[in-house]
């Protein structure tokens, strides 16, 4: 008759409570919630390098990050500007006393943004890395 060895099974069942505790929603909803801020940021600092300063620097201060929404299973975060030429700027705007004349847009938000789409799956991958190893080594996730 065959003799079956001994096993232990201590590591399995420590890498699969390290597994429950990734799948906790607050775990993946908290991880969620800083990479969108963190990507906010990066997208705040392109967006700010882009922005002409002017004689006061208001439209270049005016740039804000909103909260953080969750709807449905989407998150949402606003990066908006208050300064009322804010759009006029970003798009372009006719000028002149007749308006015939056309200043172009400076396009500071929109290029920002095109350039985060490219380097996120960059940032992202980075980041799953990064909570993944720290739950296999027991570590608790980041909680900036």
């Amino acid at each position: 008759m065959a003799r079956w060895g001994k096993f232990d099974f201590s590591e399995f069942e420590k890498l699969t409570k390290a597994f429950q505790t990734t799948l906790d929603e607050r775990v993946i909803e908290r991880f969620i919630r800083v990479f969108l801020m963190e990507m906010a940021m990066r997208s705040l600092r392109k967006i700010k390098k882009r922005t002409p300063v002017g004689e006061t620097g208001d439209l270049r201060n005016g740039w804000q990050i909103g909260r953080i929404e969750k709807r449905g299973n989407t998150y949402h975060v606003e990066i908006y500007n208050n300064t009322y030429y804010a759009s006029f700027v970003e798009y372009g705007h006719r000028t002149g006393k007749d308006l015939t004349g056309w200043v172009d847009g400076r396009f500071m938000l929109t290029i920002s943004m095109q350039e985060i789409e490219r380097e996120l799956p960059k940032y992202l991958e980075k980041r799953v890395v990064e909570l993944l190893n720290d739950i296999m080594n027991g570590r608790p996730p980041r909680k900036e």
